[in-house]
């Protein structure tokens, strides 16, 4: 199913939560609303499922206006952080729920609503389990249930509100693969609400990436990563270094490296190719050099953190106020060039430069 968004709003009292937000979501695309908290991303969820009212805008499913429908006529399937299962119920009553208190006219039969939740639990890989209650299961068990019961009443959407916040590591990055296998299986359009950077980008066709009520930038998880379309997108995206720098021409200096500015609408105002700038350089785009060869801009190290495949360094820099992070290969630093206290070079191989407007 296509979910249209046009320019909605919503006002809580004073505070502006959804500033104007228009979004185009096509039929079985699995998309992630990412941003931090106050950012808009949970109410925008809200207000797809109908659990919130827009103060104006329309969403619209395959064309049809469903602004002023109910939750129960949107025929929403939404699973939350906290399960919120029965616990008074076994996991079979709860997967059925949603089937039991349909309208008597829609209503399935007894034997109909077991069928289809034992089916449901198969499905999530909790066959066996039915008899158990969601005291007796573990987090990523009760996740599972929650997904089975909103998937239960054939919904035409899923909306998943940081469905694996409640896990620990191990546990959210298997159930990250397991959904994505269940959406590809389903074909089902769904939407889900993060501030995990490693999740959205790891399990959705498309990035929202939103801050203060509005769409910063929204695109493919390869996309919004690699050409980020903002400063906030450029910062909050990944582990970056910030660099106060100055424009000119169109071009700034970052770590004795020249970089063009980002902004491809820049236009030729001279206050926009001239002047302060930020840039913003990640931690693997930062490259370390031996003494010998004497290139870029002097650094000592103070730090080594050698966990995992790469190596995160932190240098003092030569002109250069905070510290700055790196990471290099392993191979690096087991070669011996990386040691607290010892000298090298550094340079930026990438970097991205945005105009700071007064």
């Amino acid at each position: 199913m296509q979910i249209s968004i046009r320019n909605i709003t919503k006002q809580f009292d004073r505070f502006p939560a959804l500033g104007g937000v228009s979004l185009e979501i096509g039929s079985g695309e699995l998309v992630a609303l990412l941003g931090p908290s106050g950012s808009g991303k949970t109410t925008l969820l809200r207000s797809i499922a109908g659990l919130e009212h827009p103060s104006s805008g329309q969403i619209l499913f395959d064309g049809e206006d469903v602004s002023n429908l109910s939750v129960g006529e949107r025929r929403i399937g939404f699973a939350f952080q906290s399960y919120a299962l029965f616990r008074h119920m076994t996991v079979l009553n709860n997967v059925g729920f949603g089937l039991k208190v349909r309208p008597r006219k829609t209503r399935p039969s007894r034997a109909e609503i077991r069928e289809r939740a034992l089916e449901l639990l198969d499905l999530v890989q909790l066959g066996g389990l039915e008899n158990r209650f969601p005291s007796q299961l573990s987090g990523g068990q009760r996740q599972r249930v929650a997904l089975a019961r909103a998937l239960a009443i054939e919904p035409r959407v899923l909306l998943l509100d940081e469905p694996f916040g409640a896990l620990d590591a191990k546990v959210r990055k298997e159930l990250r693969r397991w959904l994505r296998q269940l959406h590809d299986r389903l074909g089902l359009t769904t939407i889900f609400v993060t501030h995990d950077q490693e999740e959205a980008l790891e399990l959705a066709d498309r990035v929202v990436v939103m801050n203060k009520g509005e769409i910063e930038q929204a695109g493919p998880p390869v996309e919004v990563y690699d050409d980020p379309a903002t400063a906030f997108v450029s910062e909050f995206l990944g582990t970056v270094n910030t660099f106060q720098t100055t424009l000119s021409d169109g071009i700034a200096e970052v770590l004795g490296t020249d970089f063009p500015v980002a902004d491809a609408d820049i236009g030729e105002g001279p206050q926009r190719r001239h002047g302060p700038a930020i840039a913003y350089v990640r931690t693997h785009e930062i490259e370390l050099l031996s003494r010998e060869r004497a290139e870029g801009i002097p650094a000592i190290v103070r730090a080594v953190f050698p966990f995992g495949g790469s190596v995160r360094v932190e240098l003092a820099v030569e002109g250069y106020d905070t510290p700055i992070q790196a990471e290099v290969p392993r191979a690096f630093f087991e070669a011996g060039e990386v040691r607290v206290n010892s000298g090298l070079f550094v340079r930026a191989t990438n970097a991205r430069v945005f105009p700071q407007y007064n």
